[in-house]
This record gives C-alpha cells, sequence and structure tokens, in this order.
C-alpha cells in the first residue's frame, strides 16, 4: 500500500506554517533577559512537533520504491519510531523537572498526560508498524503525523495565551 501523498503534502504544508507562526511568536516575545525556563520548553516541544511532522511527512518523498514496499515502510516506521522515543526520553523529564521547580499551573497533569499521550501512541504504533502487526500501514502513519501536528499546535496556543506569570 502506498502513502496517501497529497495528505503527507498537506500534513508537511501545515507544520511548516506552525514552525513559521512559532518563528514570528519567538520573535515578538522576545526580553532582554530571554525567555522564561517554561516558555523555552513549550518552545522546543512545539519546535521537535512541528519539525517532526515536516519531517517524517517528507521522508516518503524520498524512500518509498514501488518496487520493495515492504522495505519503504519499515525505513518510514523506524524513523517515526525513532523521533517518537527521542520526544519521550526528553520532554516528560523536562515537564516534570519543571513542575517541581514550581510550574504546575501552566503544567498541569492532564497537560502532561495529554502531550506524553500522543508520544507514546505514535512510539507504540510505530513499533506496531516496523513488527508487522498494523496492515493499513498509510493511515496509520497519517494519523501519528496528524497526532504530531496537534502536539505542536498545543504547544504553539499555549506558549500564546498561557504566560508564565
Amino acid at each position: 500500500m502506498e502513502p496517501n501523498f497529497d495528505a503527507l503534502q498537506l500534513i508537511a504544508e501545515v507544520a511548516l506554517g506552525i514552525v513559521g507562526f512559532s518563528a514570528i511568536l519567538i520573535g515578538l516575545s522576545r526580553k532582554n533577559d530571554g525567555f522564561s525556563e517554561a516558555d523555552t520548553f513549550r518552545i522546543q516541544l512545539l519546535t521537535y512537533s512541528a519539525f517532526g511532522a515536516m519531517f517524517c511527512s517528507l521522508i516518503p518523498f524520498a524512500v518509498f520504491n514501488k518496487e520493495n514496499i515492504a522495505l519503504s515502510w519499515m525505513i518510514i516506521s523506524w524513523v517515526l519510531g525513532v523521533l517518537s522515543a527521542g520526544g519521550l526520553l526528553i520532554f516528560p523529564q523536562k515537564m516534570i523537572s519543571l513542575r517541581k521547580k514550581g510550574y504546575q499551573d501552566i503544567f498541569p497533569l492532564k497537560l502532561f498526560f495529554f502531550q506524553t499521550s500522543i508520544l507514546s501512541i505514535n512510539f507504540i504504533v510505530s513499533w506496531m508498524m516496523i513488527l508487522g502487526y498494523i496492515s493499513a500501514l498509510a493511515n496509520f502513519y497519517v494519523g501519528c503525523l496528524i497526532l504530531f501536528l496537534v502536539q505542536s499546535s498545543m504547544a504553539f496556543l499555549r506558549t500564546m495565551f498561557v504566560r508564565v506569570g
């Protein structure tokens, strides 16, 4: 089964838009003393997720080969799995650390579980794809990329509207 290249192109364009708007946000909110630790974290999560969605949307264009569909999907699934694993290793620990430093209002537990769940779902789905437990690869792959867009959008909106006091 081939990836839905139209959907992937749309996801890449939306992710690029989120990254562009975040650059504007970063430029407009610069202070002389820099960002707060909480804002820095949110911008890192936003950038990681948006660039991840964009990068993963473009990978199929580069590696997909109709003569060897299984290898193409293996490469695509591994890229998604590594990206999700990296996020799981970095962001939950940082958010817990920020909560311990007094940012509980900015990072409530339900937000922690929401953000961590997205990375966990993408990690589990990518491994299920790698191990052959999922047959609708294109649908699940697009779903994972949409979850990255949801995560980056959430971080973007929270950076804009939930400010560090």
